[in-house]
This record gives C-alpha cells, structure tokens and sequence, in this order.
C-alpha cells in the first residue's frame, strides 16, 4: 500500500515511525545563531505537550536504535549541547511546565570551572558566550548545583572535557574524553555510554577510542532520520529553529521514512 511505500508501515518488529532527534543550543530572549527564543521554545514545546508527543530519555532512544523498545509513534529526542546556564533559567521552567524530558550535553571542563565562581547569569549569543567561557564561565555555563535541580527531568551525557577549546588545558583526545568520563562518574554517578562530538566532528580513529572507554551511542550534527536499526555511531539531529509551525512540519518529514531521506539530502 501507499503507507508501506512512504515509511508509515511499522517493522516487523512492531517498531514505530522513525524517532526525530531536536538539536538545540541556547534558549534566549531573542533568537540568533544556534539560539531559540523563548517565545519559540515554548511554542514549540506546547505543540508538543498539545499532541501528545513521548520526550524519551536517553536510554529510552538507545534501547529503541537496538530495536529492544517499542516507542510510541509520536516521540521524539530532545536536546541541548554545551551545557549552556540558559538552559537552566530559559529552558528547564518550560520544559517542566509541559512535562517533558530533555538531554543536555556536557563540557566537563567548563562546567567544572563555572561551578568555581560565584556569578551572576548573563544571557548572550553564543559568540559572546564563547568569549565569557575561559575567563568567566560561572556566568554563563551550567554549574553542578544547577545540572542536580535539573536531573528530575533531564539526562546528562558526556560532549568531551574541552570540547576540543583549550580555555583551561590541552589533551590529547583519549586523555580529554578519559577526563569527561571519570568526572560524569564522580559528580553525577553516571558509568556514562552517550557521547556528542563537538562540532559534530569525529573520524574511525576517535570514534574507537570512544568505544574502547564504554561508550556505544554517538550523536552527531548530520541531519537525518533515525531508525531502530541497531546502528549507534552516526544519530542524526535537526537543529531547530523558528516555532512551532516550523516544528510541525519538520516532525512531518522526518518521521517518514521517504521523506526524511530525501530532505535530509536536499539539505545537506
């Protein structure tokens, strides 16, 4: 039929349409680049409460990309990469007003030292946080009293020590992620397998490395669609952008399997 031709066929294993996985930054008065609004986030995050959409956890999308979980057909991923403070004031309110879940990912090393100050929020663009983060961090980076209030409805994964910035150390990359891991164990008892490649930027010598440290799912920057294929080392995310109606379409596509494919080559 036209539904098994256009991807709304369910697998033989009783699985869903494919899992859409949002990419954000910041959440800010006003949007800019890599940062969503307020007034769009929370559009969007009430179009999805409104239509009954499943926020997974991460171990929730990790056992449906092994086909082990059978998810509602309406679910999606949501997350959020740096560990940015907005997250916490802009975001976090929202996000518990709806119910819903989200992911962050953390630079260990910044976060580290953001929770050393004692500093008053100071929402910005993200170039302007880029060049807070090595004298300032405190001001605009996630501290660890923060990431334990969010913890209720947020998971926290690993986006390196350094995030590949030299702001408060080199490493070399076995040595950065070796960092990023043992601190996620010590501060958040997490024996963390989820790790985001800064930049979206990894090759097989880096990704082996990963693997051999204990992680096993890898998101990145490209965009796509995700299936419950048991193929953990290249997650696909959309980077978000405008409001809800954007959303709705966009959720549209990529949920389809055909569809998906298709734009997701048109876009790049």
């Amino acid at each position: 039929s036209a539904f098994k031709i256009f991807g709304y066929y369910n697998t033989k294993k009783g699985q869903t349409l494919s899992v859409s996985v949002l990419m954000y930054h910041h959440i800010l008065p006003k949007s800019s680049f890599i940062s969503s609004s307020v007034s769009e986030f929370e559009a969007q995050m009430a179009y999805l409460a409104r239509c009954g959409y499943k926020t997974l956890s991460l171990e929730e999308f990790f056992l449906y990309k092994k086909a082990k979980l059978k998810v509602p057909k309406k679910s999606v991923l949501i997350t959020f990469d740096d560990g940015w403070r907005d997250n916490f004031y802009f975001a976090y309110p929202i996000l518990k007003r709806y119910n819903l879940r989200a992911s962050i990912f953390l630079v260990t090393s910044w976060v580290q030292k953001a929770s050393e100050q004692k500093a008053e929020f100071s929402p910005c663009s993200h170039s302007q946080c880029k060049k807070i983060v090595p004298n300032e961090p405190g001001r605009v980076v996630l501290n660890w009293d923060e990431i334990a209030q969010m913890r209720d409805i947020c998971d926290f994964a690993s986006h390196t020590h350094t995030h590949g910035d030299d702001y408060f150390g080199s490493y070399d990359f076995a040595s950065d992620l070796g960092l990023c891991k043992k601190i996620m164990k010590t501060r958040l008892g997490i024996d963390d397998s989820v790790l985001c490649w800064p930049r979206g930027n990894f090759d097989e010598i880096r990704l082996n490395i990963a693997k051999n440290l204990g992680y096993e799912l890898f998101f990145t920057t490209k965009r796509g669609i995700n299936r419950p294929d048991g193929i953990c080392d290249d997650v696909r995310r959309i980077a978000v952008k405008n409001g809800a109606q954007w959303l709705r379409k966009i959720l549209f596509i990529y949920q389809n399997d055909v569809f998906g494919r298709l734009y997701g080559l048109v876009k790049g």
